[in-house]
């Protein structure tokens, strides 16, 4: 078949080209040459190799490369995808090697099949679940294992987030790879904090989970003195020492050097609120993370106390409202700052996410001075 030779790093512009004029083959793919080109198979149809078109690109005659399958559809029986066509899904979560999938319950008795063909187009994928909803005291997902790759069913795994790893486990853990993009917006109001303070930051992180947040800011080399993080589910907390432990030893000052070690310095399992209760931890925090959004403003009075006196500090966190309450919401924020005589520097209140067709998932933040 006449294939048309390109340098790799064209690949993409001759690909669109010949799409555009339907001169691609749709049934061969793309063949790597050894000297660094690439062949795209194209129709007799296409002009002629002499063509100014081509713009000096030679051409060639090769064996047609089959296509590989695109999608888990093209594993599974084609007569039952035509059948169920309107229910089978059209997305899933991955989470390290960990493949999370909702099904419809007409679909639900071809779960194993399904997860079959997952696993043969997604080779990185180890184990296949679907989604049976929330259960529990803290929310978590019940998994029901459908098909894995090695006979193993456990769904803890590690995931890679920003350049940095994190242990997982989407059965007994929240953890929102969507919200990815938060933390990187975490990360610059912590750079931009420590410009004006012109010194590393003490950080709290009382809901941390598996400490995704904690993973962008100790990544960032010589931004974080001390931290105390925690967590009230157990199970959690267990990952959250473990991420913590791997983070802390990568660690690096503003030279690149190992940093002096963290202090303040707490891992706990308890509850936000508790953390008060231990005098030491009054007014040491420079930066404060409140990520529970059912009660993230509810909880604000409780917390400000953690926080320095005297200086800029920041309180950075998440709440889903009810769209119509957002101004309330906002005062509510705002009153709880003020009661303790603090002068508010900045305030932003922002829409993330639209959370469903009544409530929004927000994000608060606010710079502040606190009285001692």
């Amino acid at each position: 078949m006449r294939h048309l030779s390109v340098p790799s790093a064209q690949t993409q512009h001759w690909l669109e080209l010949c799409r555009a004029n339907h001169w691609n083959s749709n049934h061969a793919g793309v063949t790597r040459l050894e000297d660094g080109r690439s062949a795209i198979p194209i129709l007799d149809s296409a002009p002629p190799p002499s063509d100014l078109i081509w713009n000096g690109n030679p051409h060639l005659e090769l064996a047609t490369q089959p296509k590989r399958p695109s999608h888990w559809l093209d594993h599974f029986d084609s007569e039952l995808a035509a059948k169920h066509s309107e229910d089978l899904p059209r997305s899933y979560e991955i989470q390290g090697d960990v493949l999370i999938v909702k099904l419809e319950e007409t679909v639900s008795k071809y779960g194993e099949m399904i997860a079959d063909a997952m696993l043969t187009q997604l080779p990185s994928i180890r184990l296949v679940c679907a989604d049976l909803g929330v259960k529990g005291e803290y929310r978590v997902r019940e998994l029901q294992p459908l098909a894995s790759r090695d006979g193993t069913v456990t769904t803890r795994t590690r995931i890679k987030e920003n350049g940095y790893l994190l242990w997982v486990d989407p059965s007994n853990v929240y953890f929102s790879s969507r919200l990815s993009n938060e933390r990187i917006e975490t990360l610059a109001s912590a750079n931009h904090l420590r410009a004006h303070l012109e010194r590393p930051l003490v950080v709290c992180d009382p809901y941390a989970g598996v400490g995704p947040s904690m993973g962008a800011l100790l990544s960032e080399d010589g931004l974080v003195s001390g931290c105390l993080v925690g967590d009230l589910n157990p199970e959690a907390f267990e990952l959250l020492e473990l991420n913590l432990e791997h983070l802390s030893r990568r660690r690096k000052d503003s030279q690149g050097n190992p940093p002096s070690p963290l202090q303040p310095m707490e891992v706990a399992c308890r509850d936000a609120k508790q953390w008060l209760q231990n005098p030491q931890n009054l007014g040491v925090v420079d930066l404060l993370l409140v990520n529970l959004p059912h009660h993230s403003i509810d909880h604000i009075p409780t917390l400000l106390p953690l926080l320095k006196t005297n200086q800029t500090t920041v309180l950075r966190g998440w709440a889903i409202v009810d769209r119509a309450e957002i101004l309330e919401k906002e005062d509510d924020i705002r009153n709880s700052i003020l009661s303790l005589g603090a002068r508010v520097e900045k305030f932003a209140f922002t829409e993330v996410k639209g959370f469903s067709t009544t409530k929004s998932f927000m994000c608060f933040e606010v710079w502040m001075n606190l009285p001692a």
